[in-house]
């Protein structure tokens, strides 16, 4: 019998799928080759998000995180522990892609403050309010668009009731006669009620769940009302309800400048308010004390009020609080466990979340002072669940999920991927899973299946086993290749929140201090120090001068030694001496922590140009070693990312070092390679300097 021809409508075998489907693998990289979140950015690590994995925990903090919008529970810490590798950061990504999700949906609005880092020395309570604050100052992104939502309905709360308690004749003096009301023809009585009618509407506008500054100004500007007379209005009514005491007074301030950003679009007395500069305030204000603390709670006070809960958010604990040196860690676990005890007894209203490993979540509650021991480990309970007092991360992967992250992963790196007929395992086998499913932790689980994807796509095979002596050398280069793709992501990733321009907010001065502390703390455990020694590096504090008091310290020449103090000197117009002067006043502390000072400058030397900044400076001067270092965009860019990239590092160093016995001295050579310049700097600044002179009046040139 003759053989009949092909049926051209016969679908390819399974067989034939798979090998045309194998061979488009090869073309691309290993879509399994990434195992820690913190590696890659947070929407690569969303983008193979498998919400099934993780879906309990992320219920359970979104729960939390109602709480604290709909009632006002008490600020405690909710710990989330699992091991390392079982996608706790990936965790953290959902709930803030989620909680952002919400905001834009719904105007259920969240400020979630991550925790870089926290240096011993540092005060915790400070540094939040900073935290807040400079999120807030920002000129573009997240933190400015929830300046403009908060500003918006702050301000229509306040506007609306003092509307409505003004009388009739009140309401009809506010909109001015003639021009746009002669141009309707409207008078006498007539004219009169129809100021009444666009007061109500002004009233009725700012009554809305969620008023926007651009509503706001449209209903001012729709019933002839000018900016300035709303403006009025509303420091008038502050004037009459707020008390006359400092937290009368912090509130009157916040709100009148925050009705001045939604109303006129002018930040300029907002920043002021932060500025720091207390002096020319009332006498019961001034003399007060602890400003800044006092601002802090103002400002969780008003968040509360408007139901935007405030998240501080601790991610992989273990970056916080180890270090090479024990006496370093123990003090950095110490440092941890009081300032977190401060935050729950000192603080209302906040939300602490807190991720971290079993084994050192534990250890820490244990070694703990008994009064911080407390405040650690208070159960919680949600509605219709029992208390506990941590939650926990999956330790297994079921094979639905591990269907499903194959599945994300391979669509993520290959689009035109087509898997029609192909089994949803693709390119494993049924045995794979197994396997893969048995692993302890979700990175183990994605480092089984990057392994075993190289043996089926690229034909690798893992059967033979040479013997230790003749195993090649490990790939240093292949790890230095991450490290720096690491930097480039990170160093990308700011420069492009913040642009060319620098800080110009002496509110942003604890955040860059407690960054350039990081990266000094980082290069002294690793002993790169260049020239000569460092016999400690610390983060010097004054509270008094609140955003001010800070100061990266590193000791040449002994541990107890004046040392060299570096400043980040931004402040700008008025604020320009008075940050100097207040870091000059640091040789003035006993004992003296410096003996020179450093002021890092965007524009160097031309700050001096103005009078007051060069009498300042001349003063200073003739007393002291003061220098101004001026940096670049690019030097602050690479500055505020050394924390990011740090703790990505680390977690790539950790997953290294199992197969790479040299992993630790690549690292060590990377970051002497990345911190080149700045060692060149501070080799530079250990040198004896020549104290310029001022030039004094009728001196010949």
């Amino acid at each position: 019998m003759p053989t009949q021809p092909n049926d051209p409508a016969t679908p390819p075998s399974e067989a034939t799928l798979r090998a045309a489907a194998l061979e488009q693998l090869k073309k691309g990289s290993n879509p399994f080759a990434t195992q820690v979140a913190a590696v890659g950015t947070a929407d690569e690590s969303l983008l193979t998000s498998v919400p099934e994995f993780g879906g309990n925990q992320l219920a359970e903090l979104l729960d939390i995180v109602g709480l604290y919008r709909s009632e006002r529970p008490t600020t405690r810490v909710y710990p989330i522990l699992g091991d390392r590798g079982s996608g706790k950061t990936h965790l953290l990504y959902s709930l803030r892609e989620e909680l952002r999700g919400r905001a834009a949906d719904t105007g259920d609005e969240t400020l979630v403050v991550v925790v870089e880092r926290l240096s011993p020395g540092m005060d915790a309570i400070d540094y939040l309010l900073w935290q807040i604050v400079n999120h807030l100052l920002a000129q573009r992104g997240e933190g400015g668009r929830l300046l403009g939502v908060i500003a918006g309905r702050l301000t229509g709360r306040i506007l609306g009731e003092a509307l409505r308690q003004l009388g009739p004749h009140q309401r009809v003096a506010l909109i001015p006669s003639g021009g746009f009301w002669s141009r309707l023809g409207i008078g006498g009585g007539s004219k009169a009620q129809a100021k009444l009618e666009a007061i109500d509407n002004v009233i009725q506008q700012c009554d809305a769940k969620h008023p926007t500054t651009v509503q706001l100004r449209g209903a001012v500007e729709e019933a002839g009302l000018t900016p300035e007379i709303a403006m009025g209005v509303i420091q008038q009514h502050l004037d009459r309800t707020e008390s006359k005491d400092v937290v009368g007074w912090l509130r009157k301030e916040l709100y009148a400048r925050l009705a001045r950003v939604a109303l006129l679009n002018d930040r300029e007395p907002f920043e002021d308010l932060h500025g720091g500069d207390f002096e020319d305030t009332r006498a019961n204000v001034k003399n007060a004390g602890n400003l800044g603390r006092r601002l802090l709670e103002t400002w969780l006070e008003l968040l509360s009020v408007l139901n935007i809960p405030v998240v501080v958010v601790f991610d992989q604990l273990e970056d916080y609080v180890n270090a090479s040196d024990p006496e370093q860690r123990k003090l950095n676990r110490t440092f941890f466990t009081d300032s977190t005890a401060k935050f729950i007894n000192e603080l209302r209203n906040v939300c602490l979340l807190v991720f971290s490993e079993n084994a050192l979540w534990f250890e820490l509650v244990t070694l703990a002072e008994g009064f911080s021991r407390e405040r650690l480990t208070q159960p919680f309970a949600l509605p219709g669940r029992p208390a506990k007092p941590h939650l926990v991360m999956p330790t297994r992967v079921d094979s639905g999920v591990l269907e499903k992250l194959i599945g994300s992963r391979l669509r993520a790196k290959f689009e035109d991927l087509d898997l029609t007929g192909l089994p949803p395992t693709f390119p494993f086998e049924a045995a794979d899973l197994k396997k893969f499913g048995a692993e302890p932790s979700i990175r183990m689980c994605l480092r089984g299946m990057g392994k075993r994807y190289d043996e089926i796509v690229h034909k690798q095979s893992s059967i033979i086993q040479l013997p230790d002596d003749r195993k090649p050398p490990p790939s240093q280069p292949d790890f230095k290749k991450r490290l720096a793709a690491l930097w480039r992501e990170k160093v990308s990733g700011v420069a492009k929140e913040i642009g060319n321009a620098t800080y110009s907010s002496t509110a942003f001065i604890p955040e860059v201090q407690n960054a350039l502390d990081g990266w000094l703390q980082c290069l002294f455990q690793h002993d790169i120090t260049g020239s000569g020694p460092w016999h400690k590096v610390e983060l010097v504090t004054d509270t008094k001068k609140n955003q001010y008091g800070y100061l990266c310290v590193i000791r040449t020449n002994g541990k107890n030694a004046p040392g060299i103090g570096i400043g980040a000197w931004l402040g700008q117009a008025k604020w320009l001496p008075f940050d100097l002067k207040q870091r000059a006043a640091f040789f003035k502390l006993n004992p003296c922590p410096i003996s020179t000072l450093i002021m890092l400058r965007a524009d160097g030397d031309a700050a001096l140009s103005g009078p007051r900044a060069k009498e300042v400076f001349d003063a200073a001067i003739a007393k002291h070693d003061i220098r101004v270092h001026q940096y670049e965009p690019h030097h602050l860019h690479d500055l505020m990312a050394f924390s990011a990239w740090h703790q990505a590092s680390t977690a790539e160093l950790q997953t290294t070092k199992e197969t790479d016995p040299n992993a630790e001295k690549a690292f060590r050579d990377f970051l002497a390679e990345l911190s080149k310049e700045l060692i060149a700097w501070i080799d530079d600044w250990r040198k004896p300097h020549l104290m310029p002179q001022p030039v004094s009046k009728g001196a010949k040139t």
